[in-house]
């Protein structure tokens, strides 16, 4: 457990996150710091996801007691090639933004669009195809899908303008660990973590 301080929810600012994910055999563990000169600072968000869920439905919390949830993540319908979540804030029932897969473009990219009212939609993509082709490839490999993708795979999301928002790349290691750069102001950090996030749980569903 890690033992940097929590962060209140309203301090989720900054242009540079580190994600790290634990699996377990029942939940998938995923726990966000600030960037502190580069390595992960003190803790802006936690969550724990169930696995194996038809609809997914999870909240960040600010602390790893998780007694100040600081965002909800609710899947539209059941899971499917092009559901969507709906990603709001638990004190109020804001509505933050909505993260969109796209079923068809994600056949051999991985496709995502983030909609956040009043600004551009954000297309969020894999950076490689070739990658993403022997991603697919590996999965149809007999017991592949019990062995870990022997390759890193990042995205990169892009406004509709044609302007960088955010890239989100992924540490070569065993266990999965991620950088979030954002390039955008316009774009509500919260989201941003809330996007990194599915972009884990969700790639291989």
């Amino acid at each position: 457990m890690t033992t940097d301080p929590a962060l209140p929810a309203d301090a989720i600012v900054g242009d540079r996150f580190h994600m790290r994910q634990k699996i377990t055999p029942f939940q998938n563990v995923y726990r966000v710091f600030a960037d502190a000169n580069g390595e992960p600072g003190a803790l802006v968000a936690y969550a724990k996801q169930k696995r194996l869920t038809l609809r997914e439905s999870f909240t960040l919390f600010s602390d790893e007691r998780a007694t100040q949830p600081i965002l909800a993540i609710q899947a539209d319908r059941a899971i499917d090639i092009s559901s969507a979540m709906m990603v709001s804030d638990p004190a109020t029932g804001t509505l933050i933004g909505t993260l969109h897969k796209r079923g068809g473009r994600s056949l051999f990219r991985s496709t995502w669009e983030i909609d956040q009212p009043g600004t551009p939609i954000v297309t969020v993509q894999e950076r490689n195809l070739v990658i993403a082709i022997l991603r697919r490839v590996w999965g149809f490999i007999p017991q592949a899908n019990n062995v870990p993708v022997p390759w890193v795979f990042h995205f990169d999301g892009t406004s509709s303008t044609g302007d960088p928002v955010l890239s989100h790349t992924r540490r070569w290691g065993i266990r999965d660990r991620y950088v979030l750069e954002i390039a955008s102001p316009l774009l509500d950090r919260r989201l941003a973590i809330a996007m990194a996030v599915c972009l884990d749980a969700m790639q291989h569903r």
